[in-house]
């Protein structure tokens, strides 16, 4: 990365990224800070500021060339694809094997690793499932930065140990539990259950806040 970009500005970039493929896909030469909002949920004043940030890119009222703004959220967050392992080859693992959208996202599943000797050899939408004890060896081959642990929660920490020895260096965890791993190790927890009570506590909420409204309109 060419400067110091904070997390939740490359998590904007990421979004914007993705909407610039599809407009370049469907033949789209220009696009809006106005509708990169619009697509995204940001507010308009921040696309502007996310965009500037990188350097001058587009004009007023003109808008910004798709294929320019697109290179250079690229060569500052998506520089080369990032190989990435996965651990647990059952139900959630398997689903994230098939899931068709890695090669679009600039990521590549190049191994994945179970215990299980029944899974062990096989191959899922062209990834080789190995024995987790060749994961160290592999891993670095491989040059795999990323691990994602699909691993029941009892096997969790034992996996993540087994991915520090392996030299990754960030881990993508579904499994709801926290592991402990060393401080330079980042871990991203994707939590389904927190996501869907999330999500519902913001539908209640809105539903009281468009309540409060109607009431106060009555009266």
């Amino acid at each position: 990365m060419k400067k110091s970009v904070s997390q939740k500005t490359i998590s904007r970039v990421l979004r914007y990224s993705r909407i610039l493929n599809d407009a370049a896909r469907d033949g789209k030469l220009r696009i809006s800070s106005a509708e990169l909002a619009e697509l995204t949920g940001f507010s308009d004043a921040q696309v502007r500021k996310d965009v500037s940030s990188f350097g001058k890119v587009g004009r007023p009222r003109i808008g910004y060339i798709v294929a320019d703004l697109k290179k250079v959220f690229e060569g500052l967050v998506l520089q080369s694809t990032v190989h990435v392992v996965l651990f647990g080859v059952g139900n959630l693992g398997s689903a994230i094997l098939r899931y068709p959208g890695f090669d679009q996202e600039k990521i590549r599943i190049v191994a994945a690793f179970d215990r299980d000797k029944s899974r062990v050899g096989r191959e899922i939408n062209g990834v080789r499932v190995y024995d987790i004890a060749e994961a160290p060896g592999l891993v670095k081959r491989l040059r795999a930065q990323i691990g994602i642990n699909a691993t029941p929660v009892v096997a969790s920490q034992e996996v993540a140990e087994t991915m520090v020895r392996a030299g990754l260096q960030g881990i993508i965890n579904f499994a709801p539990v926290t592991l402990n791993v060393p401080a330079d190790v980042f871990v991203r927890n994707i939590d389904f259950t927190i996501e869907f009570l999330s999500l519902f506590c913001d539908i209640q909420n809105s539903g009281k806040t468009a309540a409060g409204s109607r009431h106060r309109k009555a009266a």
